[in-house]
């Protein structure tokens, strides 16, 4: 270590001055290889609405191509010391109750107008003069805006406010104001096979919704439905060039981010949502039947069986399948698969009858197999994580799963600590936490490990909240046992919190959800309501955000829950320089002072 570093005696308080970097980032490495888990993956959950904005350029909705996002992604990347970063799904958004802007109800195939970054298309460098400042100023909110605001950029319905300014670049467009690579750059993007086979469908959704609902509804053979689309193409080409144009924008703009994101030596996984938007449905009905469950279609499992054409182009289903998995293929490092246990039994509700399809093994090999043919030498098989998170009774391997072992041997499940307890003092039974998962039959490869899933409960709010107590108490033995401290002390919110971080550090993967590491208290998805959900935004001043939740340790402090595994596992007495550092860092982190890198700077400087 520096001098910088060792001079412990000096106390700076919790943001790490520059220089203090090197040392942590070192620290962290060591002491990950020491407990054997420095080759794992270790991912950081975040929802790019969620990320803050310039106070000249805030419009609401956070913009993963900005610098603001990309400098909060580096820095909570390098305090949690993940080297990936998840974002929700990221496809078109209709509102479907009063204040419900669900991810999850996304388009499945396509890229939201509001992942667009306004003041991207007025660098003239890039765009040419499709658009300025002036076009997009209706949309700057003066003031910060404590939570997420969906209705300033997408409005109340599919006539999305955002199209306006988004017209105006579309008209400079065709009129050559735009640099003239771009008009090649869009002239190819529309050969790619997604965009030509599926986009001029889904682009005359709006216009033909309520006159034309059956448009495609055995459309192969209906020549009469097939001179009328052709007629629509011609009646709304304008139209449907537009949509082409506003998923080429947003597409360059993903890739830019992505491109940044990568720079930094951190991975850009996605959220690829189990079902797909009605939006999809109108245009491929002959692919739907039934729901996945939460009002989502779902595809028609049965087709996805049939050896005969099992995920093949004869099916209208398998296509769909298909290109919603090579979309998130092309477009992310890795991707995060919402209720990954429907690709081992697919439950298809229909009239209030549930119908199980066992796939065992099969979707998840044709998923590999994509993967490897798009990704090459990219290829990283723990790179496709598959949730398989649920309550006991909905997920439970000594009783009837619903997802047998068998069939999510060798992938990467997805399984949070959120509903643990222990039954026995002296043996490993009850559910929910690593050791448990490990019994049971699955490998540290096959194991990805978080505290809750995004619909679940806030770890501060299951720590704190009166209603959580039965949880809590649950949890308590299994944390006292894994790592060693005593349950009394485990009574202590606070303490609770450090112990549940600590555990995910006990297994080879773990996942941290950003709200925790922020250590704010509010739930993401409260499934019980369809009000105010997905709003949390991180703060503007997001270090001070952050280290003032490290320094009422309620956050997320990387190296003290290392120290509790190290400890633990009595490693502290065979790697005591080792231990000295972490414990260094841990309490470095905790102490007041300082909340943001640049005061941390100026009050080391003010010591030499």
């Amino acid at each position: 270590m520096d001098v910088c570093v060792k001079s412990t005696g000096l106390s700076f308080g919790k943001a790490l001055p520059a220089c203090k970097k090197q040392g942590f980032a070192k620290t962290l490495n060591d002491a990950k290889k020491v407990l054997g888990i420095n080759n794992g993956l270790s991912l950081l959950k975040l929802d790019s609405a969620a990320f803050p904005q310039t106070a000249d350029k805030d419009t609401g909705i956070g913009k993963l191509n900005s610098q603001k996002a990309l400098d909060c992604i580096k820095f909570l990347t390098f305090y949690t010391g993940t080297k990936a970063a998840k974002i929700f799904p990221f496809g078109q958004q209709t509102k479907i109750q009063d204040n419900y802007y669900c991810p999850y109800n996304k388009t499945a195939m396509t890229i939201g107008e509001e992942s667009i970054n306004l003041f991207n298309l007025t660098d003239k460098n890039k765009y040419g003069n499709i658009l300025t400042e002036e076009d997009i100023k209706p949309f700057v909110i003066n003031k910060e805006q404590a939570e997420i605001n969906f209705e300033n950029e997408l409005g109340t319905n599919e006539n999305y406010l955002i199209l306006k300014p988004l017209k105006t670049a579309f008209e400079n467009f065709k009129k050559h104001l735009s640099k003239p690579e771009l008009e090649i750059e869009f002239e190819n993007y529309k050969k790619k096979p997604i965009v030509k086979e599926n986009y001029t469908r889904l682009a005359l959704y709006p216009f033909l919704k309520d006159i034309e609902p059956d448009l495609f509804i055995n459309f192969e053979k209906s020549k009469k439905n097939q001179t009328k689309f052709k007629q629509y193409q011609e009646q709304f080409k304008n139209e449907i060039e537009f949509f082409k144009f506003r998923q080429f924008i947003a597409e360059k703009e993903h890739f830019d981010a992505k491109r940044k994101i990568n720079a930094e030596g951190i991975k850009l996984f996605g959220d690829c949502l189990i079902g797909f938007s009605k939006q999809e449905v109108w245009a491929y009905p002959d692919a739907f039947s039934g729901s996945v469950g939460w009002d989502l279609p779902a595809l028609k499992a049965k087709e996805l069986l049939n050896k005969k054409h099992f995920l093949f182009k004869q099916s209208t289903a398998n296509k769909m399948f298909n290109d919603k998995i090579t979309f998130y293929l092309e477009h992310f490092d890795g991707i995060r698969f919402d209720v990954g246990w429907w690709y081992a039994i697919a439950r298809i509700e229909k009239d209030n009858i549930v119908t199980e399809y066992d796939f065992k093994h099969r979707v998840f090999d044709y998923i590999e197999k994509q993967a490897k043919k798009i990704k090459g030498r990219n290829f990283d098989k723990k790179n496709l994580i598959y949730e398989m998170d649920g309550f006991p009774h909905l997920f439970y391997w000594n009783k009837k799963p619903i997802a047998p072992l068998e069939n999510i041997k060798n992938i990467v499940n997805v399984l949070t600590t959120e509903y643990e307890h222990r039954r026995n003092e002296f043996e490993i039974d009850g559910w929910g936490y690593p050791a448990f998962f490990k019994h049971n039959g699955l490998s540290e490869d096959e194991l990805i490990i978080g505290t809750n899933n995004h619909d679940g409960e806030n770890l501060r709010i299951l720590a704190e909240a009166p209603e959580n107590e039965t949880k809590r108490k649950n949890s308590i033995p299994v944390l006292s046992y894994v790592l060693r401290i005593p349950r009394k002390q485990l009574e202590d919110s606070k303490e609770f919190i450090k112990a549940k971080f600590a555990e995910l550090y006990t297994t080879k993967n773990q996942f941290l959800f950003f709200v925790d590491v922020l250590g704010a208290d509010k739930n993401i998805d409260d499934q019980t309501t369809n009000s105010k959900n997905f709003r949390f935004r991180i703060d503007r001043d997001f270090e001070t955000q952050y280290h003032t939740a490290l320094q009422e340790g309620r956050g997320f402090n990387i190296m003290e829950a290392l120290g509790t595994v190290l400890k633990s596992r009595r490693l502290n007495e065979e790697h005591p320089d080792l231990y000295k550092d972490v414990l260094y860092f841990a309490n470095y982190l905790r102490q007041p002072g300082a909340k943001t890198e640049a005061d941390a700077n100026k009050e080391f400087a003010a010591t030499i």
